[in-house]
């Protein structure tokens, strides 16, 4: 009899003690996210207002990539992870792709300055990264969030991922976090990069 309630009990608490700890996982990433933003946001006013760059060639001919560019104002390289992301191993976010200028993609523009966006509020700065164009096949270790409206075309790119309970974390160019299911914010969406376009 008493095996039977403890067993019961068992039933009735792995659930609830499971989501607890995905929603810890959840409020870890999204204070993961904040650190990176406010690291941008020193970046750019260490740089005259501009965006870090996705990836940039240095003197030497070595590509360095916008983690390594934040990892001076960050207290730990791990911020880059998720505690979510099982696949990743060196980063689970990704930087919108129309926001932050790739400076190895021919023929790219100058970075963006943070002042330049019309709608920071409504527009996507970075978040949860890692699937293939199916939303599902993961792709881990990326930089870069594909628009909905633009092709994955080199190995930096991925789309969102919603590994929080069916949503993704994201970051916002003004600095505010949350979480939004795929349908909220990726998938048809009018206009089509509507999350995106700075």
């Amino acid at each position: 009899m008493v095996i039977a309630i403890i067993a019961l009990l068992a039933a009735l608490l792995l659930p609830a003690l499971a989501r607890a700890k995905d929603k810890g996982r959840q409020t870890s990433c999204l204070n993961n996210l904040r650190q990176q933003a406010l690291a941008i946001f020193m970046y750019s006013d260490d740089s005259r207002d501009t965006l870090p760059p996705v990836a940039f060639q240095d003197q030497n001919g070595n590509e360095v990539n916008w983690p390594a560019l934040l990892d001076p104002y960050l207290k730990s390289a791990r911020i880059h992870l998720c505690a979510a992301d099982q696949v990743a191993r060196t980063n689970s976010f990704g930087l919108n792709e129309l926001a932050f200028v790739d400076l190895t993609d021919p023929g790219s523009t100058a970075p963006n300055r943070l002042t330049a966006f019309r709608t920071p509020v409504l527009t996507v700065m970075m978040g949860d990264l890692g699937t293939e164009d199916d939303l599902s096949t993961f792709r881990p270790d990326t930089l870069k969030m594909v628009a909905p409206g633009s092709d994955i075309n080199d190995a930096k790119d991925a789309r969102p991922v919603a590994r929080h309970s069916s949503r993704c974390n994201l970051c916002f160019i003004d600095g505010h976090a949350g979480s939004m299911r795929l349908r909220e914010f990726y998938i048809g969406q009018n206009p089509t990069n509507r999350w995106f376009a700075p």
